[in-house]
């Protein structure tokens, strides 16, 4: 099973690769906040890796083992940690199966991934970055990306390019 320095060299290259995808194809939201999110699945699997040696199959395991209110994890995240994750996640399945899990709405409707999802996209990996950061004294490169929606938000991982 993936270390959790192979779970961060994944998470690095991962952010590497948004930041090449965004300079290329700034059109392309959907793929780009799915890249988000497969990095931020690299990065709580690495928490998960470090403080437990614990390694999960499907996201639903992951969820679990992750929610804060699950006082018997051992890796359970702290809440604002764990609603990033958890938002990240649902913008990436509406990215992915064009599906919106907030809203019930009429499932005939496709909803597709705008910029304004990418953009949140970007908040919520910021956050899960900065816990990363933090809790294990990682370093990440700063990641120049191009989205207008971004130009206001005071990101520690990411800089906007004008």
């Amino acid at each position: 099973m993936a270390s959790f320095d192979d779970h961060i060299t994944q998470a690095k290259r991962n952010i590497e690769f948004l930041g090449s995808v965004n300079k290329t194809y700034t059109s392309y939201w959907d793929w780009q906040t799915t890249i988000a999110y497969y990095t931020a699945v690299h990065l709580v699997n690495a928490h998960i890796a470090s403080k437990a040696n614990l390694h999960y199959r499907t996201h639903e395991e992951v969820s679990i083992v992750l929610n804060p209110f699950n006082k018997l994890s051992p890796c359970a995240l702290p809440e604002g940690i764990y609603t990033a994750y958890i938002n990240l996640q649902w913008l990436s399945r509406r990215s992915r199966y064009l599906i919106n899990d907030k809203r019930g709405g009429n499932d005939a409707d496709a909803f597709f991934t705008s910029d304004r999802h990418f953009s949140k996209a970007i908040r919520h990996l910021d956050i899960l970055l900065v816990f990363i950061k933090n809790t294990y004294a990682i370093s990440f490169d700063k990641t120049y990306l191009l989205c207008d929606r971004l130009k206001a938000d005071a990101l520690i991982n990411f800089e906007i390019s004008k």
